[in-house]
């Protein structure tokens, strides 16, 4: 339609072009008193003219070259509403082709955008799944343990004994519900990490003073090699809780009898805190599997554990700007090496 109305513009200007000529001709006949005035007249009205015309064809190439680049710019959107890619070359220094380029990146943007948004929603959908699945067992427990007792007539000495499983299971529902509150306020970064001058001795000999106990139980011996004058930039306690799972999984997956030593060095730009074991190992293939939040190993279901210890470790010294190491061998142990930045000043994370 536009097309048609640029060119019935040019036919027209043409029209009155071809009339003008003749009312030129026209006077020059009639008027040859003062040929030289009509002749200036004649050639300012003819140069209007070919201007005109030279407008009016630039006019219309223009129109015509909008209206191509229109048709290519709705062409691309429509490929991008339809999830294809846009098909033209990008390499020509063009209009078209640099809104062309501009597409292609707003249509990876989007589809990174709605990629990031499938996988929050199947994390969450994940994480859902995976919470409920922890809270079902301690539930049931309780379930069937209090109707036992509130519906039959037990002994003395076994009702004590239900009574004493079912404060474990709501133990174990505490600890389950504290650790998930830690992981949640960690990930949505409620939690502040505090960087302290924190002496690396006195820091290792608390996480392992909280493990005495149960290692006494197996008779596992800690030892730890660390320079007294050892100092990080770190905060305390949320690295100590890193620590401290890394060191009870240690204590946990060590058989009786067993050894873990605890060293700890400066290195030129990281520390380095190296918790070895004697104990059943991890394969290579499962290495990264263990860092996955609720992630239990089929070859430790018996023991007893959420799996969320070593996901916070991790997510505790990375916010940090550290990071953490595994070698293991099944049936020979592991270590752990954390790694921490040297200085980084006080203050927050």
């Amino acid at each position: 339609m536009n097309n048609q109305k640029s060119i019935r513009e040019i036919f027209l200007a043409a029209a009155a072009l071809i009339i003008i000529l003749l009312y030129l001709t026209a006077s020059l006949y009639l008027t040859r008193e003062n040929p030289q005035r009509v002749l200036i007249w004649t050639l300012a009205v003819l140069f209007s003219l070919l201007l005109a015309g030279i407008m009016g064809v630039g006019y219309y190439l223009c129109r015509r070259r909008m209206d191509r680049i229109t048709e290519q710019i709705c062409d691309s959107i429509d490929r991008l509403i339809d999830g294809k890619k846009i098909e033209g070359s990008k390499e020509r220094e063009t209009l078209t082709s640099k809104i062309t380029m501009k597409l292609d990146k707003l249509s990876d943007v989007t589809a990174s955008a709605v990629a990031q948004s499938l996988s929050q929603k199947q994390e969450v959908q994940q994480m859902v799944s995976d919470i409920s699945h922890q809270l079902k067992t301690p539930i049931a427990n309780i379930r069937m343990y209090s109707d036992t007792i509130a519906n039959s007539e037990l002994p003395k000495q076994q009702e004590q004994k239900f009574l004493e499983v079912l404060n474990g299971q709501v133990k174990k529902l505490e600890f389950l519900v504290n650790a998930l509150i830690k992981m949640s306020r960690l990930e949505s970064r409620l939690i502040h990490l505090q960087k302290a001058d924190t002496q690396v001795s006195a820091l290792l000999e608390e996480i392992t003073d909280s493990v005495t106990p149960r290692a006494d139980e197996k008779h596992i011996r800690i030892q730890i090699a660390c320079p007294e004058n050892l100092t990080l930039a770190c905060d305390p306690k949320w690295t100590a809780e890193a620590l401290f799972n890394i060191l009870e999984n240690a204590v946990k997956y060590t058989e009786e009898n067993g050894r873990i030593f605890i060293r700890a060095e400066r290195l030129e730009m990281y520390s380095k805190i190296e918790i070895t074991d004697n104990g059943i190992g991890i394969s290579p293939e499962r290495v990264n599997d263990i860092f996955k939040r609720f992630y239990r190993d089929s070859q430790v279901r018996r023991i007893e554990g959420l799996g969320i210890g070593l996901y916070l470790s991790r997510h505790i010294i990375s916010q940090q700007g550290g990071y953490i190491r595994v070698q293991s061998r099944p049936g020979q142990g592991s270590t752990f090496s954390v790694f921490l930045p040297n200085g980084g000043g006080k203050g927050p994370v």
